[in-house]
């Protein structure tokens, strides 16, 4: 029988990369967090993770797992908020583009934190298309991107609701003296928009 405790500690491990900053983290002794992962990788009948020089990789039973436990969180934590009545709580698991993050959302997480104190938010980071992975996944709850996406073609079950416009403007430094201008202008990472 799968426990809720567990699996949270299986996702902290996960996220955190490392069962030392997992306990950290969570709060607790890295013996406890240890002892926790063998019994559940016993219980199942296999390694969840492969030791790595101070990291934990997910194994392919571990990738499986990972999914069945953000839906089975999940479910759990709809559960809990649909019986406390109308106070939203629990997690809310954000993603954004970093510089929606820096330049869009200060003040309104701040004003969410504190209409929504029992809410804990987890905001991370990439580019438009690992986000969007990641939704749909179920690794996040929701993500600010860039639309449309690079790399897509086909199209993708997400609802979109879009929240404001930006205009792409492109710096560049001004002519050397000798006229020319500089070769490389930008670099974006990939799934980048």
């Amino acid at each position: 029988m799968l426990d809720l405790a567990t699996l949270a500690i299986f996702q902290q491990v996960i996220a955190s990369g490392s069962i030392t900053r997992a306990a950290q983290q969570l709060g607790r002794a890295q013996s406890n967090i240890t002892t926790r992962i063998q019994q559940l990788e016993e219980s199942l009948g296999v390694a969840l993770f492969v030791r790595e020089a101070r990291r934990m990789v997910l194994t392919p039973e571990g990738q499986q797992l990972q999914r069945y436990a953000d839906q089975l969180l999940t479910l759990a934590e709809e559960a809990t908020q649909s019986l406390r009545g109308q106070q939203p709580s629990g997690r809310l698991r954000l993603g954004s583009m970093e510089s929606t993050a820096a330049a869009r959302l200060p003040l309104p997480l701040a004003a969410f934190h504190r209409t929504h104190p029992q809410v804990q938010l987890e905001l991370s980071t990439a580019a438009s298309l690992q986000l969007m992975e990641q939704v749909l996944d179920h690794q996040l709850d929701a993500a600010l991107v860039a639309w449309p996406p690079p790399d897509v073609d086909a199209p993708l079950p997400l609802d979109l609701v879009p929240l404001y416009e930006e205009s792409l403007l492109l710096l560049r430094p001004a002519q050397t003296q000798q006229g020319e201008l500089p070769r490389t202008l930008a670099g974006f990472s990939d799934g980048c928009t």
